[in-house]
């Protein structure tokens, strides 16, 4: 049985409480893949060699990071710098873990053109080095796993012209567990999970089946969208949006917290 977990690169996610709780899992014969953000890694060096980071919003309402040129440098930067903190800190838990920060994991077709809105105008973006991911090499995974490794990926993908892309993680770690036929998939952020007012943390929602996705994905803004689009698109029996900030995430994840997106519907008692 394979679990994927996301643990988002925003700012105010708590890595070591996540990782901690991940590797005691681990040591209990559980196989696990964790692909992690790298947003607010990215960010800091942006800001810090003097290209400050920008974001691109659809008319649908998506966002994410314009990545020209010399962004595409420093996100893979960043990335590589998460992947191998997170690869030793792992190791430090006592877990076999290996860092997969190269693209070479991830296929990905370049966004040739993309429709954004700037200024309360659309304007249709060439030089972006983002990508809709096409395949992911889940053999490599497979036999990682079946060695009593734990796979580490970063959100870096390849493109046919061999260029480095800028993937989302939530859709990286959704396809995976996919392709992987995992029991399930946890994106852990810096939120309870959906929420029916992003204003009002008590605003839970706790489950919705997956065939009424359509119904909920209403109440996604900003980085919740991808979330949403995730459990879709990974179509398992159990995709779980929660929080990294608890004592025991992963943990609270399983035991109910946060938002089960499932093929049945879950009743809660009480």
């Amino acid at each position: 049985m394979i679990h994927v977990l996301k643990l988002g690169g925003g700012a105010g996610v708590n890595h070591e409480t996540v990782l901690r709780n991940l590797a005691a899992r681990i040591q209990t014969g559980e196989q696990w893949v964790l692909v992690h953000g790298a947003s607010d890694a990215a960010n800091r060096l942006s800001e810090a060699v003097g290209h400050p980071p920008q974001t691109i919003t659809t008319p649908g309402g998506h966002t994410s990071r314009y990545t020209d040129a010399r962004t595409i440098e420093l996100f893979s930067a960043a990335a590589g710098s998460v992947n191998q903190q997170m690869t030793a800190q792992l190791a430090s838990y006592g877990v076999r873990a290996v860092g997969l920060a190269g693209p070479n994991i991830i296929h990905a077709r370049r966004k040739e053109a993309i429709r954004a809105i700037r200024e309360g105008r659309q304007v249709i973006i060439r030089d972006d080095f983002s990508g809709t991911i096409t395949g992911i090499e889940s053999s490599v995974i497979h036999t990682l796993l079946t060695a009593g490794l734990t796979p580490v990926i970063a959100p870096l993908a390849m493109g046919a012209a061999f260029e480095r892309l800028n993937v989302d993680g939530d859709l990286v770690a959704a396809q995976l567990a996919r392709s992987l036929g995992a029991d399930t998939l946890i994106i852990l952020s810096n939120v309870p999970g959906l929420l029916r007012d992003v204003s009002d943390p008590n605003s839970l929602i706790p489950s919705f089946p997956l065939d009424e996705i359509t119904r909920y994905e209403g109440f996604a803004g900003g980085r919740m969208k991808k979330k949403v689009m995730a459990a879709a698109d990974a179509q398992l029996e159990r995709t779980i949006l929660a929080d990294s900030r608890l004592d025991q995430p992963i943990d609270a994840a399983l035991a109910g917290a946060g938002t089960h997106i499932t093929r049945q519907q879950v009743i809660h008692v009480g």
